[in-house]
């Protein structure tokens, strides 16, 4: 009878021991589980945590690659603007400067308007002008003779003040005749171009230590001075 009686204290007491086994033998289990996670967490989702940072730090790189790229690629458009830009302000230039010179322009740098006047008559006068000349200038001293010797410092600022008023250089100039005008100190030359397209009767009066100065220019419908070098 003693081997079939349990007591209850005893029984309770297994209870209790195999319930406690079992919670505790649950809470290793699941300790070993949240581990394991723990552990894949740290092996996977650290991996993946430094792949978003770099990722975030290319991504916040590229940003100032393109900007440089697009920096660069700006300068290189800003020079072939300026480089075109350039083009295109100097071709406007041109055109700026060809009005501008449209009045006489002289080897002196003076520009002068040219006023068309009367001919006074002569019918070989095609057309007759005037502008306000300056004096040319002179290097003499002293009381002034006018003086028809070619290559005289007189003739030469002659020659210059003829240039002035004809805009012919003595490369393209065939100097026909000068003489004495109807005043004291005034020569009245006949010139024209080396082709004998247009021909000049240009009036020059002497300004007392200033030089010669254009006062009128008629443009002739034929050299009438020619005839003196035919016979």
């Amino acid at each position: 009878m003693s081997d079939e009686f349990h007591s209850p204290s005893r029984v309770n007491r297994f209870e209790k021991r195999r319930k406690g086994t079992k919670a505790i033998t649950f809470l290793l289990i699941a300790g070993g589980i949240l581990i394991l996670v723990l552990i894949g967490f740290f092996l996977f989702g650290g991996g993946d945590e430094d792949n978003s940072t770099n990722n975030n730090e290319n991504q916040e790189v590229s940003p100032e690659e393109g900007q440089d790229s697009a920096t660069e690629t700006g300068e290189e458009d800003k020079i072939e603007n300026e480089d075109g830009t350039n083009e295109t302000n100097q071709s406007d230039t041109g055109d700026t400067e060809e009005e501008e010179t449209e009045p006489t322009e002289n080897d002196t740098g003076q520009e002068a308007e040219k006023e068309t006047v009367d001919s006074s008559g002569d019918s070989n006068v095609k057309e007759a002008y005037t502008a306000d000349w300056k004096p040319v200038g002179t290097e003499q001293q002293g009381t002034h003779e006018t003086t028809f010797e070619e290559g005289t410092q007189d003739w030469e600022e002659m020659m210059e003040a003829i240039e002035l008023a004809t805009d012919l250089p003595s490369s393209n100039r065939i100097v026909w005749w000068v003489e004495r005008g109807s005043a004291n100190q005034q020569v009245i030359a006949t010139v024209s171009d080396s082709d004998e397209t247009e021909t000049y009767r240009t009036y020059l009066t002497w300004v007392e230590n200033e030089g010669w100065k254009p006062t009128k220019v008629e443009v002739l419908k034929e050299n009438d001075q020619k005839y003196r070098f035919e016979q």
